[in-house]
């Protein structure tokens, strides 16, 4: 993030470190280290003494550009250890062939690890309280400004050193800086051995240690051997380390834990108030983890860091990403009912015009029409007013393509080719509603999850009469078919040389059925979705997995009317995955990966030492899901849940 291409050892160690130890997983030696005492939902902060660390956004400045935060370590492994994910693991059937998964992430580990003297079991135990990460604006401090204006004072004056030089000053201008939050209790004294560790790499590179005292706490400066690294520095502070990236970065953190500061912080800010009370108020429980983002900012040092700016961010000033006030959300774990759920929320100021015309969403129905199958592996609906949203896009395009875009390039073109008329023939013909549908189509191909998608028409007579229109022009590139007594479209395509026997090849079709219009890259599903809303098939509204999920989803909505709604089923994403790990051809392919691809080597030769398990010792594991999304004067709220699987 910080100076990449300057970045040497000791800060790529220090950004795997803190990574490692903010996304560990419920693996085999985590899940046995916990407490087998501790009953569900029982915090840790109960019984051992009320933690006295700040929250990171109080220790964060009000201008923090992202920021990411496990709430309690401990509690979110015991929470994961209870979850699915962790009952899987432990099972005795599954236990012998996750414990190898996990070997062989530890013994990928152990080149990162061996400079730090940990194993990976050792790294991923450290935390016990909150975890954070963040990034925010970085700056120079003055010694670095002015050696940086000395040496370019003695740089020649050739136009390429005279571009080099504003390259850099754009970059030192617009550059990030970073902070770590790891409350570790009693397993300090592993945490401040690996930072020591990291420390003493760093003076190998040329880093020169600096020492402070505040409030009787120890500050740690690692001053960059040459100007444009970052400088780096930590302290120790009730049992919790605070690291940063960049100067004062750690040192202000300090300051306001201490209370020495007047500066706001995150948690001052209205944009992210906001966000974490649509986020974190939207549930009854406590979250294990929250996020927030301020894209506009991020997108803004990206930008201005680079050479074209004045070029490009006017273009994004006017598209009005400076609407976007903030993103977050926020994840619950744990529950009897809820495996995970979790929300999050856009911050968007209105009028929405330049981009965000375009987001014209409208109230949906949620029920799947009749024609949904009752094994897809996922269903998505979403009502949107499509004609505002074209006629808004070319409000957008007009900005670099000049005046009516829209029937340049895309109205003009679609009449002359194929006698449309975009709004005629397709705007106003469409109802709003839209529809997307997975299935896994057998025989199992790495391909094999076909899709459909489908547009509600307002007159399939009109349509089937738009069609007409388009064979016209175009007849040799179209075939006809029959199912169900419905006419389907194939498109024709180039046909240049024969798939692969691992890949199925796509068969783009369409059709007008009912008060539909259906699109499939396979005819087999267009089929049979014919076959089910003629009753032939069993429908998805009859599933009792549908409708659990449907009936939670309407408790979560709680009185809000959403635009959109899915349904999912992990299950059987699994079950392709599992059977494509089965075949022979997955077996060559990672072996051939394998030659430049530790990890892949290492997928290839467990697959080879193991017999997988039956997929049901798998399947039972995994509990259909659900996701809505609503719009508000405020911005858009959207939200997903796991069940809780019954084993």
């Amino acid at each position: 993030m910080i100076h990449f291409r300057r970045a040497n050892a000791s800060f790529l160690l220090i950004a795997t470190v803190v990574g490692s130890i903010t996304a560990w997983g419920p693996f085999p030696g985590q899940l046995n280290a916990q407490d087998s005492s501790r009953g569900k939902g029982t915090s840790s902060v109960s019984k051992e003494k009320e933690s006295t660390v700040p929250g990171a956004p109080r220790l964060l400045p009000q201008d923090t550009l992202a920021y990411v935060r496990i709430d309690n370590a401990d509690d979110f492994r015991s929470a994961m250890s209870e979850s699915a994910v962790g009952r899987m693991i432990t099972d005795p059937a599954l236990r012998p062939f996750a414990s190898e998964i996990y070997q062989v992430f530890a013994d990928l580990f152990v080149r990162i690890g061996e400079p730090i003297g940990l194993t990976l079991d050792e790294l991923l135990a450290i935390p016990t309280g909150q975890v954070s990460v963040a990034a925010m604006p970085g700056n120079l401090s003055d010694d670095q400004s002015d050696a940086v204006a000395d040496q370019a004072e003695q740089d020649d004056e050739s136009p390429d050193a005279i571009r080099r030089r504003i390259a850099r000053k754009r970059r030192e201008q617009n550059s990030f800086g970073g902070l770590f939050v790891v409350e570790a209790g009693s397993n300090l004294d592993k945490l401040e051995s690996v930072i020591q560790k990291i420390e003493d790499l760093a003076q190998t590179t040329g880093y020169v240690r600096r020492v402070s005292k505040i409030d009787q706490t120890t500050l740690v400066k690692m001053l960059p051997p040459r100007p444009g690294r970052p400088e780096i520095e930590y302290f120790f502070r009730d049992g919790t380390l605070v690291l940063g990236i960049g100067h004062d970065t750690a040192a202000k953190a300090l300051d306001q834990w201490t209370g020495k500061s007047e500066e706001p912080t995150l948690a001052d800010r209205a944009d992210f108030t906001s966000v974490m009370s649509r986020s974190i108020g939207a549930e009854d429980t406590r979250p294990q983890m929250t996020f927030f983002f301020d894209p506009y900012h991020i997108v803004e040092r990206i930008v201005k860091r680079g050479g074209a700016a004045a070029f490009v961010w006017p273009i994004i000033e006017d598209l009005g990403l400076g609407k976007i006030r903030g993103f977050g959300g926020s994840s619950f774990r744990g529950g009897e009912f809820f495996e995970e759920i979790s929300h999050a929320h856009v911050l968007i100021d209105a009028p929405r015009d330049g981009f965000f015309g375009v987001l014209r969403p409208e109230v949906v129905d949620s029920a799947p029409p009749n024609w949904v199958p009752s094994d897809v592996t996922s269903y998505t609906t979403v009502q949107w007013d499509f004609p505002t949203a074209f006629d808004n896009m070319g409000k957008v395009l007009e900005m670099w393509q000049g005046p009516e875009p829209m029937k340049r390039l895309v109205q003009e073109p679609m009449q002359k080719r194929l006698g449309v008329d975009v709004y005629e023939d397709v705007l106003e013909q469409l109802s709003g509603r839209y529809v997307s549908c997975r299935w896994v189509q057998p025989p199992i191909k790495l391909n094999s999850q076909v899709q459909l998608h489908a547009f509600g028409i307002k007159d399939s007579v009109k349509a089937k009469a738009v069609i007409a229109k388009i064979r016209e022009r175009a007849n040799d590139r179209f075939e006809v078919a029959t199912a169900a007594g419905n006419v389907i479209y194939l498109i024709k395509t180039d046909g240049r040389g024969k798939m692969p026997d691992t890949l199925r090849k796509p068969e783009p079709c369409f059709a007008v059925y009912g008060k539909w219009l259906l699109f499939s890259d396979s005819k087999q599903f267009l089929e049979r979705a014919m076959m089910a809303g003629a009753d032939s098939l069993p429908r998805l509204v009859t599933v009792p997995q549908y409708e659990l999920v449907s009936s939670e989803l309407g408790g979560k909505l709680d009185g809000e009317k959403p635009f959109m709604v899915s349904f999912l089923r992990s299950s059987e994403y699994v079950r392709q995955f599992y059977e494509l790990a089965q075949s022979p051809d997955a077996g060559r392919f990672l072996e051939k990966q394998g030659q430049n691809n530790p990890f892949a080597a290492k997928m290839a030769e467990l697959l080879r030492k193991n017999q997988l398990p039956p997929f049901k010792q798998f399947e039972k594991y995994f509990a259909p899901s659900g996701s809505f999304g609503y719009d508000e004067p405020s911005g858009i709220h959207l939200g997903s849940f796991t069940l809780r699987a019954e084993e």
